[in-house]
């Protein structure tokens, strides 16, 4: 599979994640934004980072390795100027983490597989994510 037929999925899983949480959501055809939410009066702008779980050796335990910058040459990382909730998506679990992009602060991140078996974790760093957000504006 291609990685943009793996990131096209994590961005429709993701979106799934954040209508079970009780948001609307709609796909963004953007360069920085995938998907737009919305409650009430309230908007979030999110990139979705999508990765499969590593197959490389020198882990013990799978993890998955995802890379957090944009851009097609030059990486760059995310500001708030870009969006506002980081999105990964573990390709095999079919779940999602979020993060405030304030938190973003390397090009790639490795997380391990366990992460995405623990219970709530989808609404509880989305509410953490969202925390931080309104804390920010």
């Amino acid at each position: 599979m291609s990685a943009t037929t793996t990131g096209l999925t994590g961005e429709y899983i993701a979106a799934g994640v954040v209508l079970s949480l009780g948001w609307r959501v709609s796909l963004c055809q953007q360069d920085k934004v995938d998907l737009v939410a919305w409650k009430n009066d309230e908007f979030i702008r999110i990139q979705v980072k999508a990765a499969k779980l590593s197959s490389e050796a020198q882990f013990r335990n799978p993890v998955y390795h995802f890379q957090l910058g944009h851009g097609r040459k030059n990486k760059v990382i995310g500001t708030v100027a870009d969006y506002d909730i980081l999105c990964l998506v573990g390709y095999q679990h079919r779940k999602a983490l979020f993060m405030p992009v304030t938190e973003v602060l390397q090009y790639s991140k490795r997380m391990s597989a366990k992460l995405f078996d623990a219970p709530k974790a989808e609404l509880h760093s989305f509410n953490k994510a969202l925390a931080a957000v309104r804390a920010g504006r």
